[in-house]
């Protein structure tokens, strides 16, 4: 039996245009969680491509296997930022390299992008050429079926390659993706909750009866809350479409953690099919401006914080740190 994980990613920008990105990691296992800077000129290997060394400094959180760093989300010292979420029943990759094509294993998409650019639009270009390849860094280790959240201050983007359309890449302007069904799907769905306001519902009489709402939150009545994909995206398009402007970074760190604990997983609301409970392992937002990550744990609320500095930049190794 196979155990989809659930994730919500979230990206906005404040008054002055800077960017907040940063995820929800929703699973039924913790997999050893690790905050990870990798410095400038550290070796990275690729499959199919020429080997090489990174030239930007990346922050995130992920794992470390065979010294490489495998992020789950993560951010470039020059504001880029991106995050994998599972892509259950759609994803699908090619079975060996194109001739033509730059050709990446989905696990080297992350540090690719990192490394090779600084800018979506940028990305955007380079991905006309992009074949993605069912290639595992370990052959052992199954290939996650993912797609990619991926902005910068300007603009964000998303990334899927599925059996049924191959490699597409869609405008995000709502700032959020959660897993399966596709984006277009999720963006149509959307239309159903067009009727959805942060007003309360007016008086109105029917048939010369008065009906008068009751209570506050009358509005946004049919918002989803429960924890399936095209429920959260709703949710997190909602919340951060209407979400009052706030200045400053602690406000701006707080109404994202805000936002994504409003779609954060309980243990109890739902039993994968191992019987596990899938629950919100951690939350985290970096801050382009202070390159800062922020995060908190499903049994933590304190707000951890690691700044990049120059001393990790031009480092010689990964530094990596419980989190």
């Amino acid at each position: 039996m196979e155990v989809f994980n659930m994730c919500t990613g979230l990206r906005f920008t404040d008054p002055e245009g800077n960017l907040y990105f940063g995820r929800n990691l929703d699973v039924g296992i913790d997999y050893g969680k690790k905050l990870i800077i990798t410095p400038r000129n550290y070796p990275l290997p690729y499959k199919f491509l020429d080997d090489s060394k990174t030239v930007k400094a990346t922050i995130g959180m992920g794992i470390v296997m065979d010294d490489y760093p495998l992020y789950f989300d993560c951010c470039n010292e020059d504001g880029l930022c991106i995050a994998g979420l599972n892509f259950p029943h759609y994803a699908q990759f090619s079975d060996g390299p194109v001739d033509g094509k730059t050709n990446l294993a989905p696990y080297e998409l992350m540090m690719w992008v990192t490394q090779e650019f600084s800018s979506v639009a940028e990305v955007k270009q380079a991905l006309k050429n992009v074949n993605l390849v069912n290639k595992a860094l370990i052959d052992s280790l199954p290939v996650a079926p993912l797609h990619w959240l991926i902005s910068d201050q300007h603009e964000a983007i998303v990334l899927e390659q599925s059996r049924q359309y191959g490699l597409r890449v869609f405008e995000n302007h709502l700032g959020v993706l959660t897993n399966s069904p596709d984006f277009a799907w999720q963006m149509t769905n959307l239309c159903n909750y067009t009727g959805l306001t942060p007003h309360d519902a007016k008086p109105q009489t029917w048939t010369k009866q008065n009906i008068i709402p009751l209570g506050v939150g009358t509005g946004s009545i049919g918002l989803p809350g429960d924890s399936v994909p095209a429920s959260r995206f709703v949710k997190a398009a909602y919340l951060n479409a209407n979400y009052p402007t706030v200045e400053g970074e602690t406000a701006n760190v707080a109404k994202f953690f805000n936002i994504l604990k409003a779609v954060a997983m309980v243990k109890g609301s739902v039993v994968n099919v191992k019987g596990k409970y899938e629950y919100t392992v951690y939350t985290a937002c970096y801050s382009a401006k202070t390159k800062t990550y922020y995060y908190n744990l499903y049994n933590d609320f304190n707000l951890h914080s690691c700044q990049l500095t120059d001393d990790q930049v031009n480092g010689n190794k990964l530094v990596v740190m419980d989190a």
